[in-house]
């Protein structure tokens, strides 16, 4: 019997290769989401809890919906105005948008910490202090509470003059 044979390995890798700490928080949330179901069904019966959830699937649904035809609205306004500063479209409006869009996707999902954390999101108030987290502006703070050094400093004509000689 002849028998025919390669040197050519060919290497089977994974498609896709989840980092072990995705799938560790993945598996630390639906855990979570499980023992706050079995919570809500101990206090008010498992019917409630279906209901419960498709109530706040229903709220999701109707905030997404209202921050969808908010954009929209910005950004027609922002293209019939044609200049980004009058817009309104600064980026803090559009963080806030998208901390109560991220809110209403997590009201549509079932489970009730995701619903803890949209609802959270939902508070305007919540929205503001995660957008002044995250703000790094031209002077903003950086993660570590320094103040982050300004990209360039903005003159007007009559506030410099050229001097080619030494600084004193």
């Amino acid at each position: 019997m002849l028998r025919l044979r390669s040197n050519v390995t060919i290497m089977r890798q994974p498609l896709v290769r989840l980092p072990v700490l995705f799938v560790t928080y993945l598996a630390l949330w639906l855990g979570a989401e499980l023992v706050a179901f079995a919570a809500v069904v101990h206090l008010i019966g498992f019917a409630g809890a279906i209901l419960v959830c498709i109530l706040t699937s229903l709220a999701g649904l109707s905030t997404l919906r209202r921050v969808g035809l908010s954009a929209i609205l910005r950004l027609r306004q922002a293209v019939a105005r044609r200049t980004s500063e009058q817009s309104g479209l600064s980026r803090e409006a559009v963080l806030d948008g998208t901390l109560a869009g991220l809110g209403a996707v997590l009201l549509i999902l079932p489970g009730f910490v995701s619903d803890l954390v949209g609802l959270a999101l939902a508070a305007p108030s919540v929205r503001f202090w995660i957008t002044e987290k995250l703000k790094l502006g031209e002077f903003g703070q950086l993660g570590n509470g320094r103040p982050a050094a300004p990209r360039a400093i903005k003159l007007a004509p009559p506030e410099w003059s050229r001097h080619d000689g030494p600084l004193p």
